[in-house]
């Protein structure tokens, strides 16, 4: 794992956050996420194979090892089986809970330790007098303690509240529905049944990797891959217990009212492009990773939402040396720097406001018989030094990978 740290070293910096965690995309039949130092050293591991599909099937990539995790405060992990599961393991990776939910791309704990995790399924619409099957997208809340199922809200529902994000919707599912048919892809017959009514036999996992991988993805409308709930805004554009949602596909970022079904604010078409992980700074604006689908070169922005405009923004020199088309974030640390992942190069860095690279790590890239992703790890996140004790204080770190 080769890291460079120039100039000042993080533990000089006040605020620092000093340990990550990922979880390798190469890791699938028995994923595994780490838990690193600054150095790369493996500090904790945790891993698990339930809900993973069985190798003989040679499930497509984005099915396969685990596509989001998350550090609890009590040191254990929640882990997302890609449309498949949300896994809760202890600390010991000892399994307390399986949900078996479409889970995907990202979740949220609330301080209550309810969980909201991203959603979908395959859905029948009508747009313009004919009909069409849709993922729907949804956030669905999850009892912490067991995993069971509190509700379930449809985001296509809420977003098609706002007549401007309606008419974004109708837009993209006309053109993509249209350019398959253009295409004449051929189809199966499962797949020609789900795109005539939406309905299928089997299991969901199956049907929605149907879907996904159907040329052109003209069911992949909104493509979710963010939940947070939000505190109140300082200027009272949302209220506390408001969900920020990343609809990447529709180059939209939302924040919405759940239980109202209503959209609060909305920004980014023609700004943004095929963004990941929107988050909200202390102050009320708005720290986006954005992939720049449409450019060439990614970037982080900050918005502010009351003028609806980017303030600051980080682009490398030149711009075109950093572009990750797929998965990739930014995340705001105490430091005031932000951590910024580079999916496809399996990179992670830290800059400072001023653009300067103050921390830069790569993963070993593991190639495998089980085939390879398109992207090396999702995302790296930073964990609380107050985890990091806890862990440590509990027992011995992980003796290293699984083979």
């Amino acid at each position: 794992m080769p890291v460079r740290n120039p100039g000042t070293h993080a533990s000089e910096t006040a605020g620092t956050v000093d340990h990550f965690v990922y979880s390798p995309a190469s890791s699938y039949p028995k994923p595994y996420a780490r838990l690193i130092d600054r150095s790369g050293a493996e500090v904790h591991l945790w891993s698990h194979d339930a809900g993973q599909p069985p190798v003989e099937e040679d499930p497509p990539s984005f099915l396969r090892g685990w596509n989001h995790v998350e550090v609890a405060a009590d040191g254990g992990l929640f882990a997302q089986v890609p449309l498949r599961a949300l896994l809760r393991l202890d600390r010991d990776s000892t399994l307390l809970w399986q949900a078996d939910v479409s889970a995907h791309h990202d979740l949220h704990i609330r301080a209550d330790g309810t969980v909201l995790v991203l959603t979908e399924a395959p859905r029948r619409i009508t747009v313009d007098h004919s009909g069409f099957t849709v993922l729907d997208n949804a956030v669905t809340l999850l009892d912490g303690g067991d995993g069971h199922l509190v509700q379930q809200v449809s985001l296509l529902d809420v977003l098609g509240t706002e007549p401007t994000i309606a008419a974004l919707i109708r837009e993209r599912i006309l053109a993509q529905h249209a350019a398959f048919r253009e295409a004449a892809h051929p189809t199966r017959p499962e797949e020609a049944e789900l795109l005539a009514s939406a309905t299928y036999s089997g299991s969901l996992t199956h049907a929605l990797a149907l879907l996904r991988r159907l040329p052109g993805s003209p069911c992949d409308i909104l493509h979710a891959n963010t939940v947070e709930e939000l505190d109140a805004h300082p200027a009272g554009l949302w209220p506390a217990g408001a969900v920020l949602a990343s609809l990447r596909n529709l180059d939209l970022v939302a924040i919405v009212d759940l239980d109202a079904a209503r959209v609060l604010w909305w920004w980014g078409p023609g700004d943004i492009s095929g963004q990941h992980q929107p988050t909200a700074l202390p102050h009320g604006n708005l720290l986006i990773f954005d992939n720049g689908r449409a450019t060439g070169r990614s970037r982080v922005v900050e918005v502010d939402p009351v003028r609806r405009a980017v303030v600051w923004e980080y682009a490398a020199d030149p711009p075109e040396s950093f572009f990750t088309a797929l998965a990739g974030g930014s995340q705001p640390l105490p430091s005031g720097n932000i951590l910024v992942t580079d999916a496809q190069a399996g990179r992670g860095f830290e800059i400072t406001r001023a653009g300067a690279v103050t921390w830069e790590w790569y993963t070993e890239k593991v190639p495998g018989a089980t085939g390879t992703s398109r992207v090396t790890l999702y995302r790296l996140a930073g964990v609380s030094g107050a985890i990091v004790e806890g862990l440590r204080s509990h027992g011995p770190a992980a003796p290293g990978s699984p083979a």
